[in-house]
């Protein structure tokens, strides 16, 4: 799954990194990605090395998306 970026959309809004972080986590592990949480924004996803961004996005109904740019 090696891409530069991943654009994710979780269910739920999340107020502070660590929830966010292992939201997302938890997030590609149910989709059938190995991956291991280093810290708050640092992901390895199939053996890749991705840091995490959140987006928000104020439309009629707010969203929040979750950005994982490749590391290099």
């Amino acid at each position: 799954m090696t891409k530069r970026k991943i654009t994710i959309e979780l269910e739920q809004r999340y107020f502070n990194k660590k929830d966010l972080s292992n939201a997302t986590y938890e997030y590609l592990l149910n989709k059938g990605h190995e991956c291991y949480l280093v810290d708050e924004d640092t992901i390895i996803l199939d053996g890749e090395k991705y840091m995490i961004n959140e987006w928000n996005i104020n439309n009629i109904v707010p969203t929040q998306q979750v950005i994982l740019k490749l590391m290099k």
